[in-house]
């Protein structure tokens, strides 16, 4: 009697609830914004033509015959259909309807019959990760949104982001009020006489916002059919613009449920230990730094415990010895340079943007830091845990220089490092969106390019590297030889990387861009539970071949 509004300490309003329990609603739209790809199709959400009935308004009044000859089914079966609902509900059709038959069930005016553009959360699965999932967190509406909470724009039972961009984006894409038919009743359940089946919409026509991102849909589709066809369980892949620097697909494996959301997070970023994929950082410092000969070789017979190796790859020069992925090599190289420049990996692995956020982060509006990626990691040398002289030993050196010891990076670090590289040096900030715009079209926020450090390598060394990287699949020896069955040139670096603890899985890498002489996307590929299978070059040929082929179809159109 006292405490209506606000019972107990769950602060319930008593008054709505006893409202939602004699009402009867259908929800056309949830009123929460929504998210498009670059192309400007649906991600997040699927509008379909339905048919809305509410049962309990059902008489044998209602002209069963001209409904079921404008959904082209027998009236019986229209009559079976409508008996089976306890509540209101759309009718489950075999096929679309058309706006015209929309609009002909509508023209009959029966109260408690609607054709209704109705939208829906997609399935999980598609673009899991990086478009996330929304769900109910009451705690988070009164932390985040008490000022909406006291003006009845959200209530405690308004959907929010739980991860990805429904995460960060859900400022703009929180509902500002749902679009429902409803209609109140009885405690029998029998319509109140006089009441009508109401439609209540959102007061305001510029909402809700919606977020054009910078996913290409047919891409994304690309990468999750690679993965699932190859059979990558732990791992993804992470597909970049290099001319716009732009998300164009992000996919990690495993999937995540409802009930699993914060138990498979997003290893594309997250740090992963990257193996001989780092070669690249030590092989720019050795370039930049002028210790690179090539006249020089190297005994790459034995490994960096100066054991024989199992691969007997003989004497090989830094070339050779990056394109066959030999140890050796870049484990003396990094013992060369440590000697006169102790923090050279740290300072090499920083310029390459390994060490930084790599998503696009900003102040807008009120949020001071902004960004497009939930929970982006960044990546680290040496562990936390252990003293910097631990790293003295040439062996802990030769470790950290091939991506082994302590050594995590992002996977989505490593593709925008690649995209850097195709541009000879120019590093920004990835984008996975474009803009947020009001539901008329009308921009509210545009995400401008974000250049991403002034730490740049020379023009010549980025030259080199573009090099070695090719080279890794030109040279008949190279661990990426296989991709030279493509139509057309890929640069890029594999790696593998030992888990240790016993661990008898391996990471796998192949990260690169294509097409080599005139670079139009980077790609990386990640198998985190490599057996004795290469899934990473197959999963990045197929996707490298059939997205070059869309896009040679498109500009021939």
């Amino acid at each position: 009697m006292i405490s209506t509004k606000s019972f107990s300490k769950n602060k319930v309003n008593l008054i709505q609830e006893s409202v939602d329990q004699r009402t009867h609603r259908f929800t056309i739209n949830d009123g929460r914004g929504y998210f498009l790809d670059r192309n400007g199709e649906l991600l997040s959400t699927d509008v379909k033509p339905q048919v809305v009935v509410f049962p309990n308004l059902f008489t044998s009044n209602w002209p069963v015959a001209t409904i079921g000859n404008i959904l082209q089914i027998p009236a019986e079966d229209v009559a079976k259909m409508i008996g089976q609902l306890k509540k209101p509900s759309a009718l489950s059709l075999q096929k679309e309807l058309s706006l015209d038959q929309m609009n002909d069930i509508n023209k009959l005016e029966i109260p408690g019959l609607y054709a209704q553009l109705v939208t829906r959360r997609k399935p999980i699965p598609f673009a899991n990760h990086i478009i996330g999932a929304v769900g109910q967190d009451p705690d988070l509406i009164k932390r985040k949104y008490g000022d909406k909470l006291e003006k009845g724009t959200v209530t405690t039972s308004t959907k929010t982001g739980k991860n990805g961009m429904q995460y960060t984006f859900d400022p703009f894409l929180i509902s500002e009020g749902e679009t429902q038919y409803i209609y109140h009743v009885d405690r029998q359940g029998h319509p109140l006489l006089g009441l009508d089946v109401k439609y209540r919409s959102q007061t305001n026509p510029l909402y809700p916002l919606y977020v054009k991102t910078t996913i290409d849909k047919k891409m994304q589709e690309t990468v999750e059919n690679a993965l699932d066809v190859h059979g990558i369980k732990d791992g993804g892949a992470v597909l970049l613009d290099i001319e716009s620097n732009e998300l164009l697909s992000m996919a990690s494996r495993p999937l995540f449920t409802s009930k699993t959301i914060f138990n498979h997070g997003n290893n594309m970023t997250s740090q992963q230990i990257p193996g001989s994929v780092f070669k690249i950082v030590t092989a720019a410092a050795a370039i930049e730094e002028n210790r690179v000969q090539n006249v020089k070789k190297y005994d790459c017979s034995l490994n960096i415990y100066g054991e024989k190796d199992e691969r007997q790859l003989g004497n090989l020069n830094v070339e050779d010895s990056f394109a066959q992925s030999c140890n050796k090599t870049f484990g003396e190289l990094a013992n060369e340079m440590i000697r006169t420049n102790p923090d050279f990996i740290e300072k090499y692995a920083e310029k390459m943007g390994l060490l930084h956020y790599n998503g696009w982060q900003g102040e807008v509006y009120h949020l001071n830091s902004f960004t497009h990626f939930y929970q982006e990691e960044i990546g680290q040398i040496y562990s936390s845990k252990k003293k910097h002289s631990h790293y003295q030993s040439s062996l802990a050196v030769s470790q950290t220089a091939i991506g082994q010891l302590d050594v995590k990076i992002t996977p989505l670090a490593v593709a925008n490092m690649m995209a850097t590289i195709a541009r000879g040096g120019e590093r920004y900030e990835v984008k996975a969106a474009k803009s947020v715009n009001f539901a008329n079209g009308t921009e509210l926020i545009e995400f401008e390019d974000h250049t991403a450090g002034d730490q740049k390598l020379s023009s010549y060394t980025m030259m080199r590297l573009q090099s070695l990287l090719l080279n890794v699949v030109k040279n008949e020896s190279g661990t990426g030889h296989a991709l030279q069955a493509l139509p057309f040139q890929v640069a890029g670096k594999s790696g593998t990387a030992e888990k240790g603890e016993g661990n008898s899985l391996n990471n796998k890498w192949f990260a690169g861009y294509f097409p080599a002489e005139q670079p139009r996307f980077a790609l990386v590929v990640v198998d985190l539970k490599h057996d004795k299978t290469n899934r990473t070059i197959p999963v990045f040929a197929d996707i490298a071949n059939e997205i070059m082929n869309d896009a040679n179809k498109s500009e021939h159109k």
